[in-house]
Protein backbone atom coordinates (compact mmCIF):
# COMPACT_ATOMS: atom_id res chain seq x y z
CA UNK A 1 0.00 0.00 0.00
CA UNK A 2 1.89 3.03 -1.27
CA UNK A 3 -0.52 5.81 -0.31
CA UNK A 4 -1.48 5.37 3.32
CA UNK A 5 -3.19 8.45 4.76
CA UNK A 6 -0.90 10.41 7.08
CA UNK A 7 -1.20 10.55 10.83
CA UNK A 8 -3.94 13.03 11.64
CA UNK A 9 -5.10 14.67 14.86
CA UNK A 10 -8.76 15.06 15.83
CA UNK A 11 -9.97 16.94 18.91
CA UNK A 12 -13.09 16.13 20.90
CA UNK A 13 -15.50 18.68 22.34
CA UNK A 14 -13.58 18.76 25.65
CA UNK A 15 -10.15 18.97 24.02
CA UNK A 16 -9.04 15.33 24.16
CA UNK A 17 -6.73 14.39 21.30
CA UNK A 18 -7.29 11.41 19.01
CA UNK A 19 -4.60 10.48 16.50
CA UNK A 20 -5.49 8.36 13.48
CA UNK A 21 -2.77 5.95 12.34
CA UNK A 22 -3.07 3.86 9.16
CA UNK A 23 -1.47 0.54 8.21
CA UNK A 24 -1.53 -1.92 5.33
CA UNK A 25 -4.25 -4.55 5.42
CA UNK A 26 -5.10 -5.78 1.91
CA UNK A 27 -5.15 -4.31 -1.62
CA UNK A 28 -7.48 -1.30 -1.79
CA UNK A 29 -8.23 -1.44 1.93
CA UNK A 30 -5.99 -0.02 4.64
CA UNK A 31 -6.67 -0.27 8.35
CA UNK A 32 -7.01 2.46 10.98
CA UNK A 33 -6.28 2.51 14.68
CA UNK A 34 -6.39 5.39 17.13
CA UNK A 35 -4.26 6.83 19.91
CA UNK A 36 -6.25 8.62 22.58
CA UNK A 37 -4.49 11.19 24.77
CA UNK A 38 -6.02 13.06 27.69
CA UNK A 39 -8.50 10.41 28.87
CA UNK A 40 -6.43 8.71 31.55
CA UNK A 41 -3.16 7.07 30.48
CA UNK A 42 -2.19 6.95 26.77
CA UNK A 43 -4.64 4.51 25.20
CA UNK A 44 -4.47 2.72 21.86
CA UNK A 45 -7.69 1.60 20.18
CA UNK A 46 -7.01 -1.64 18.24
CA UNK A 47 -3.67 -3.18 17.28
CA UNK A 48 -3.46 -3.91 13.55
CA UNK A 49 -2.88 -7.22 11.78
CA UNK A 50 0.39 -8.31 13.33
CA UNK A 51 2.27 -8.47 10.04
CA UNK A 52 5.80 -7.04 10.30
CA UNK A 53 4.90 -4.35 7.76
CA UNK A 54 1.74 -3.26 9.57
CA UNK A 55 3.42 -3.22 12.98
CA UNK A 56 6.29 -1.12 11.61
CA UNK A 57 3.81 1.34 10.10
CA UNK A 58 1.92 1.58 13.38
CA UNK A 59 5.08 2.16 15.39
CA UNK A 60 6.23 4.81 12.94
CA UNK A 61 2.84 6.51 13.14
CA UNK A 62 2.90 6.47 16.92
CA UNK A 63 6.40 7.96 16.89
CA UNK A 64 5.16 10.78 14.64
CA UNK A 65 2.70 11.88 17.32
CA UNK A 66 5.63 13.18 19.32
CA UNK A 67 7.97 14.27 16.55
CA UNK A 68 5.43 15.95 14.25
CA UNK A 69 2.69 17.14 16.60
CA UNK A 70 4.76 18.12 19.63
CA UNK A 71 3.02 15.77 22.03
CA UNK A 72 5.14 14.70 25.03
CA UNK A 73 4.56 11.09 24.01
CA UNK A 74 6.58 8.06 22.93
CA UNK A 75 5.04 4.78 21.71
CA UNK A 76 6.43 3.04 24.81
CA UNK A 77 4.16 5.29 26.92
CA UNK A 78 1.01 3.39 25.88
CA UNK A 79 -0.53 1.89 29.01
CA UNK A 80 -3.83 0.55 27.62
CA UNK A 81 -4.90 -1.17 24.40
CA UNK A 82 -8.67 -1.47 23.91
CA UNK A 83 -9.85 -3.84 21.17
CA UNK A 84 -13.10 -2.98 19.39
CA UNK A 85 -13.53 -6.58 18.21
CA UNK A 86 -11.56 -9.78 17.78
CA UNK A 87 -10.98 -9.84 14.03
CA UNK A 88 -7.42 -10.30 12.91
CA UNK A 89 -6.94 -6.80 11.45
CA UNK A 90 -7.91 -5.31 14.81
CA UNK A 91 -6.07 -7.54 17.28
CA UNK A 92 -3.41 -9.43 15.29
CA UNK A 93 -0.62 -7.09 16.40
CA UNK A 94 -1.63 -7.14 20.05
CA UNK A 95 1.04 -9.55 21.36
CA UNK A 96 3.91 -7.56 19.84
CA UNK A 97 2.55 -4.21 20.97
CA UNK A 98 2.05 -5.53 24.51
CA UNK A 99 5.65 -6.78 24.50
CA UNK A 100 6.91 -3.35 23.47
CA UNK A 101 4.76 -1.31 25.87
CA UNK A 102 3.61 -3.50 28.75
CA UNK A 103 0.08 -2.16 28.18
CA UNK A 104 -2.97 -3.78 29.71
CA UNK A 105 -5.56 -5.20 27.31
CA UNK A 106 -9.31 -4.58 27.23
CA UNK A 107 -11.97 -6.37 25.17
CA UNK A 108 -15.65 -7.26 25.51
CA UNK A 109 -16.32 -10.56 27.35
CA UNK A 110 -17.82 -12.20 24.24
CA UNK A 111 -14.59 -11.68 22.29
CA UNK A 112 -12.21 -12.24 25.19
CA UNK A 113 -11.55 -15.97 24.59
CA UNK A 114 -10.46 -15.23 21.03
CA UNK A 115 -7.82 -12.91 22.49
CA UNK A 116 -6.62 -15.02 25.43
CA UNK A 117 -7.27 -18.55 24.09
CA UNK A 118 -7.12 -18.11 20.35
CA UNK A 119 -6.36 -21.65 19.21
CA UNK A 120 -9.16 -23.05 21.36
CA UNK A 121 -11.69 -20.66 19.83
CA UNK A 122 -10.37 -21.23 16.33
CA UNK A 123 -10.84 -25.00 16.65
CA UNK A 124 -14.41 -24.59 17.88
CA UNK A 125 -15.24 -22.02 15.19
CA UNK A 126 -13.78 -24.27 12.49
CA UNK A 127 -16.10 -27.09 13.55
CA UNK A 128 -19.08 -24.74 13.37
CA UNK A 129 -17.95 -23.50 9.95
CA UNK A 130 -17.62 -27.07 8.61
CA UNK A 131 -21.18 -27.84 9.71
CA UNK A 132 -22.40 -24.58 8.18
CA UNK A 133 -20.84 -25.42 4.80
CA UNK A 134 -22.67 -28.76 4.77
CA UNK A 135 -26.01 -27.14 5.58
CA UNK A 136 -25.36 -24.43 2.98
CA UNK A 137 -24.99 -27.07 0.26
CA UNK A 138 -21.41 -26.24 -0.72
CA UNK A 139 -19.95 -28.98 -2.92
CA UNK A 140 -17.17 -31.22 -1.64
CA UNK A 141 -14.29 -29.59 -3.53
CA UNK A 142 -15.38 -26.04 -2.77
CA UNK A 143 -16.10 -27.01 0.83
CA UNK A 144 -12.59 -28.39 1.29
CA UNK A 145 -11.06 -25.23 -0.17
CA UNK A 146 -13.10 -22.91 2.02
CA UNK A 147 -12.48 -24.98 5.14
CA UNK A 148 -8.74 -25.07 4.44
CA UNK A 149 -8.64 -21.28 4.22
CA UNK A 150 -10.86 -20.65 7.24
CA UNK A 151 -8.94 -18.99 10.03
CA UNK A 152 -5.63 -19.24 8.18
CA UNK A 153 -4.56 -15.74 9.26
CA UNK A 154 -5.21 -16.60 12.92
CA UNK A 155 -3.35 -19.91 13.14
CA UNK A 156 -0.04 -18.39 14.21
CA UNK A 157 -1.32 -15.53 16.37
CA UNK A 158 -0.20 -15.44 19.98
CA UNK A 159 -2.80 -15.35 22.72
CA UNK A 160 -2.62 -12.44 25.15
CA UNK A 161 -4.07 -12.18 28.68
CA UNK A 162 -7.09 -9.89 29.01
CA UNK A 163 -6.95 -7.38 31.86
CA UNK A 164 -10.13 -5.31 31.33
CA UNK A 165 -13.61 -6.39 30.27
CA UNK A 166 -15.30 -3.75 28.13
CA UNK A 167 -18.86 -4.38 29.26
CA UNK A 168 -21.82 -2.44 27.92
CA UNK A 169 -22.54 0.73 29.87
CA UNK A 170 -19.13 0.87 31.52
CA UNK A 171 -17.03 4.05 31.38
CA UNK A 172 -13.24 4.05 31.69
CA UNK A 173 -11.73 7.51 32.23
CA UNK A 174 -14.66 9.00 30.37
CA UNK A 175 -14.55 6.46 27.51
CA UNK A 176 -18.13 5.14 27.29
CA UNK A 177 -18.57 1.56 26.08
CA UNK A 178 -21.46 0.45 23.89
CA UNK A 179 -21.79 -3.23 23.04
CA UNK A 180 -22.68 -3.38 19.34
CA UNK A 181 -22.74 -7.05 18.27
CA UNK A 182 -23.40 -8.16 14.70
CA UNK A 183 -20.06 -7.98 12.94
CA UNK A 184 -18.55 -9.93 15.84
CA UNK A 185 -20.05 -11.22 19.10
CA UNK A 186 -18.14 -8.78 21.31
CA UNK A 187 -17.91 -5.76 19.05
CA UNK A 188 -17.91 -2.46 20.96
CA UNK A 189 -18.08 1.20 19.98
CA UNK A 190 -16.25 3.67 22.22
CA UNK A 191 -17.69 7.15 22.75
CA UNK A 192 -15.19 9.86 23.69
CA UNK A 193 -17.12 13.09 24.22
CA UNK A 194 -18.74 13.67 20.80
CA UNK A 195 -16.48 11.27 18.84
CA UNK A 196 -17.42 7.61 18.31
CA UNK A 197 -14.61 5.13 17.68
CA UNK A 198 -16.70 2.57 15.85
CA UNK A 199 -14.41 -0.29 14.84
CA UNK A 200 -16.13 -1.93 11.88
CA UNK A 201 -19.68 -1.25 13.04
CA UNK A 202 -20.14 1.86 10.89
CA UNK A 203 -17.89 2.64 7.92
CA UNK A 204 -18.19 5.58 5.55
CA UNK A 205 -18.30 3.61 2.28
CA UNK A 206 -18.55 -0.11 2.95
CA UNK A 207 -21.51 -2.07 4.29
CA UNK A 208 -20.11 -4.08 7.19
CA UNK A 209 -19.78 -7.82 6.54
CA UNK A 210 -22.37 -10.00 8.25
CA UNK A 211 -22.04 -13.60 9.41
CA UNK A 212 -24.66 -16.26 10.20
CA UNK A 213 -25.16 -16.95 13.88
CA UNK A 214 -24.81 -20.65 13.17
CA UNK A 215 -21.06 -19.93 12.93
CA UNK A 216 -20.81 -17.45 15.80
CA UNK A 217 -23.47 -16.30 18.29
CA UNK A 218 -24.31 -12.61 18.58
CA UNK A 219 -23.45 -12.04 14.95
CA UNK A 220 -26.09 -12.00 12.24
CA UNK A 221 -28.12 -9.29 10.59
CA UNK A 222 -30.69 -9.09 13.37
CA UNK A 223 -28.13 -8.27 16.03
CA UNK A 224 -26.36 -5.86 13.69
CA UNK A 225 -29.55 -3.89 12.96
CA UNK A 226 -30.35 -3.72 16.67
CA UNK A 227 -26.85 -2.35 17.28
CA UNK A 228 -27.32 0.26 14.55
CA UNK A 229 -30.44 1.43 16.35
CA UNK A 230 -28.50 1.60 19.61
CA UNK A 231 -25.95 3.99 18.09
CA UNK A 232 -28.73 5.96 16.40
CA UNK A 233 -30.20 6.70 19.83
CA UNK A 234 -26.95 8.24 21.14
CA UNK A 235 -27.40 12.01 20.85
CA UNK A 236 -24.80 14.49 19.74
CA UNK A 237 -22.30 12.34 17.85
CA UNK A 238 -20.29 14.77 15.72
CA UNK A 239 -17.79 12.34 14.18
CA UNK A 240 -17.44 8.59 13.69
CA UNK A 241 -14.06 7.04 13.02
CA UNK A 242 -13.93 3.40 11.97
CA UNK A 243 -11.34 0.72 11.42
CA UNK A 244 -11.19 1.51 7.69
CA UNK A 245 -12.06 4.36 5.33
CA UNK A 246 -12.52 8.11 6.04
CA UNK A 247 -14.52 9.45 9.02
CA UNK A 248 -18.30 9.75 8.96
CA UNK A 249 -19.54 13.29 9.56
CA UNK A 250 -23.30 12.63 9.66
CA UNK A 251 -23.66 9.28 11.38
CA UNK A 252 -27.45 9.47 11.62
CA UNK A 253 -27.82 9.80 7.85
CA UNK A 254 -25.22 7.10 7.32
CA UNK A 255 -27.19 4.73 9.56
CA UNK A 256 -30.31 5.34 7.46
CA UNK A 257 -28.36 4.49 4.30
CA UNK A 258 -26.79 1.36 5.80
CA UNK A 259 -30.15 0.09 7.00
CA UNK A 260 -31.74 0.66 3.59
CA UNK A 261 -28.86 -1.15 1.87
CA UNK A 262 -29.28 -4.19 4.11
CA UNK A 263 -32.99 -4.40 3.40
CA UNK A 264 -32.34 -4.13 -0.35
CA UNK A 265 -30.04 -7.13 -0.04
CA UNK A 266 -32.68 -9.02 1.94
CA UNK A 267 -35.22 -8.25 -0.79
CA UNK A 268 -32.83 -9.62 -3.44
CA UNK A 269 -32.67 -12.94 -1.57
CA UNK A 270 -36.48 -13.07 -1.49
CA UNK A 271 -36.67 -12.27 -5.21
CA UNK A 272 -34.27 -15.08 -6.11
CA UNK A 273 -36.32 -17.57 -4.10
CA UNK A 274 -39.65 -16.36 -5.51
CA UNK A 275 -38.35 -16.70 -9.07
CA UNK A 276 -36.94 -20.18 -8.52
CA UNK A 277 -38.97 -23.19 -9.62
CA UNK A 278 -37.71 -25.21 -6.66
CA UNK A 279 -36.31 -24.68 -3.16
CA UNK A 280 -32.69 -23.56 -3.03
CA UNK A 281 -29.66 -23.98 -0.78
CA UNK A 282 -27.67 -21.02 0.50
CA UNK A 283 -24.89 -21.90 -1.95
CA UNK A 284 -27.35 -21.87 -4.86
CA UNK A 285 -28.79 -18.51 -3.78
CA UNK A 286 -25.25 -17.14 -3.52
CA UNK A 287 -24.56 -18.29 -7.07
CA UNK A 288 -27.53 -16.26 -8.29
CA UNK A 289 -26.50 -13.10 -6.46
CA UNK A 290 -22.71 -13.10 -6.89
CA UNK A 291 -20.31 -14.04 -9.64
CA UNK A 292 -18.36 -17.10 -8.62
CA UNK A 293 -15.37 -15.97 -6.61
CA UNK A 294 -12.34 -17.76 -5.27
CA UNK A 295 -11.14 -18.29 -1.70
CA UNK A 296 -11.62 -15.23 0.53
CA UNK A 297 -14.24 -13.46 -1.59
CA UNK A 298 -16.25 -16.65 -2.03
CA UNK A 299 -16.26 -16.97 1.75
CA UNK A 300 -17.52 -13.38 2.14
CA UNK A 301 -20.26 -13.85 -0.45
CA UNK A 302 -21.49 -17.11 1.08
CA UNK A 303 -21.58 -15.85 4.66
CA UNK A 304 -23.22 -12.57 3.61
CA UNK A 305 -26.07 -14.41 1.89
CA UNK A 306 -26.33 -16.88 4.77
CA UNK A 307 -26.83 -14.05 7.25
CA UNK A 308 -29.76 -12.76 5.20
CA UNK A 309 -31.33 -16.19 4.75
CA UNK A 310 -30.99 -16.72 8.50
CA UNK A 311 -32.58 -13.31 9.18
CA UNK A 312 -35.56 -14.16 6.98
CA UNK A 313 -35.90 -17.68 8.37
CA UNK A 314 -35.85 -16.47 11.99
CA UNK A 315 -38.69 -14.05 11.18
CA UNK A 316 -40.91 -16.66 9.55
CA UNK A 317 -40.43 -15.41 5.99
CA UNK A 318 -38.96 -18.66 4.67
CA UNK A 319 -39.92 -22.32 4.78
CA UNK A 320 -37.48 -25.23 4.98
CA UNK A 321 -38.45 -27.66 2.23
CA UNK A 322 -36.59 -30.70 3.59
CA UNK A 323 -36.61 -30.53 7.42
CA UNK A 324 -36.56 -34.31 7.74
CA UNK A 325 -33.28 -34.48 5.81
CA UNK A 326 -31.37 -31.70 7.56
CA UNK A 327 -29.65 -33.97 10.08
CA UNK A 328 -29.61 -37.73 10.55
CA UNK A 329 -30.68 -38.47 14.11
CA UNK A 330 -28.54 -41.62 14.34
CA UNK A 331 -25.32 -40.56 12.62
CA UNK A 332 -25.46 -36.81 13.15
CA UNK A 333 -24.65 -36.26 9.47
CA UNK A 334 -25.71 -32.84 8.20
CA UNK A 335 -27.48 -32.45 4.85
CA UNK A 336 -28.01 -29.31 2.76
CA UNK A 337 -31.02 -27.25 3.81
CA UNK A 338 -33.32 -26.03 1.04
CA UNK A 339 -35.39 -22.88 1.42
CA UNK A 340 -38.43 -21.40 -0.27
CA UNK A 341 -40.52 -18.34 0.44
CA UNK A 342 -43.24 -19.09 2.98
CA UNK A 343 -46.36 -18.27 1.04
Amino acid sequence: MSNLPPVKRFTTSSGLRIYRIAFEFMPNLSGRLYLLLGAGPPTLIDAGTGSPTATAQIWEGLSAVGSEFGEPFRPQDIRRILITHAHVDHYGGLAELVRRTGAEVGVHPLDSRTICAGQERLAIARQAFASFLMRAGVSGEDRAQLLDGYGRTKRHLESVPVDLLLEDGRAIDGIRIFHTPGHSPGHVCLLVDDVLLAGDHILSRTITQQWPESIAPYTGLGHYLESLGKVERIPGIALVMGGHEPPVRDVYKRIENIRASHFRRVDRVLRVLRESSQPMTIDEITGQLYDRQSSFYAFLALTDVASRVEYLDERGRLAVANPEESQDAETGAVSPVRYSVDR
